[in-house]
């Protein structure tokens, strides 16, 4: 990799990682379903100018939206709005990596080795291993949802891979679209009793929230510039560091404390995380380049 392609890429981690503590920060006062549906609000009118109709990829486009959209940030969010700190929350959700492996054997008829299925069972032992420490086990439930989150995100990027001819903005206009109506109506249902708090919400929420928006939408471009210069298997080493730059943050803005079970927990979940990311063969899983469209497809994408 580039020198400057290689610093863009650490900025592009460092940036994404910091990005749970200003969900945080945001969403400690703003309801979280509300939060999301505003965030994809601003997002579909910014990203109008590439709005498109896909004919034939429309309902998976649809699909990814429910999935990425609603239910991965749904359940982050409200993750975070009940997490004691940022850490766990940060080191949980690298379970994403683990279950697109596994959806990849059932859905995909994907082959792993013993190397890679012995990975799995540490990243998700790294897991079980931090919910038996105390301030992990006060908040089991934001636990349960940041892997709901993850568990969302995985199936996904299943549907994401059904698509071609779609650039990332393009796809990213529609998942907000359509996933903007969605988690107003969750907001409304769930959480409207707390509609009242955003009037009074402090700067460093909206702050926090701008960031998200921003830092979000740059990370996922920033990511597709990185995968149409280099191989998956380049590329996502280096976000393996999105969780150690979380951590960090969570330690210096909210005082995250990392006992030495959760230490632990947190090491056995990124080192099976990183074997599985180093083992996986160009092609197995990672990201889709939506711009490549097969011969097969070239008119999928035509207005």
């Amino acid at each position: 990799m580039r020198p400057q392609h290689l610093l863009f890429a650490l900025t592009m981690a460092a940036a994404a990682g910091t990005n749970w503590v200003a969900s945080k920060i945001a969403v400690d006062t703003l309801p979280p379903f509300l939060t999301v549906a505003m965030r994809f609000a601003i997002l579909s009118v910014a990203l109008a100018p590439f709005a498109r109709v896909f004919k034939g990829q429309m309902l998976n486009v649809f699909l990814v939206a429910v999935t990425l959209g609603v239910m991965q940030f749904g359940f982050m969010f409200k993750s975070l709005s009940i997490s004691e700190d940022v850490s766990t929350m940060a080191i949980t959700n690298q379970l994403y990596v683990p279950f697109s492996t596994i959806l990849g054997i059932i859905f995909l008829g994907e082959r792993i080795g013993w190397i890679r299925s012995v990975a799995i069972a540490i990243a998700f032992g790294g897991v079980v291993v931090m919910g038996f420490d105390p301030a992990a086990f006060r908040q089991l439930d934001a636990m349960m949802f940041v892997t709901l989150s993850a568990m969302s995100l995985s199936i996904s990027s299943l549907f994401m891979r059904k698509l071609s001819g779609i650039t990332v903005f393009q796809l990213q206009f529609w998942l907000s679209f359509l996933a903007a109506p969605q988690m107003l109506a969750l907001s409304l249902i769930f959480e409207f009793d707390r509609w009242a708090d955003v009037p009074n919400a402090s700067a460093l929420a909206w702050y926090g929230f701008v960031y998200t928006i921003f830092v979000g939408t740059l990370f996922h471009a920033g990511w597709y510039f990185l995968l149409r210069r280099y191989p998956v298997s380049t590329v996502a080493p280096l976000m393996l560091l999105l969780p150690v730059f979380g951590i960090g943050s969570g330690i210096v803005v909210y005082g995250d404390v990392l006992s030495s079970q959760i230490a632990l927990g947190g090491a056995l979940t990124l080192i099976g995380v990183a074997i599985i990311v180093f083992r996986t063969r160009e092609g197995e899983g990672g990201e889709v380049d939506f711009d490549k469209k097969p011969e097969a497809e070239r008119d999928t994408a035509s207005p």
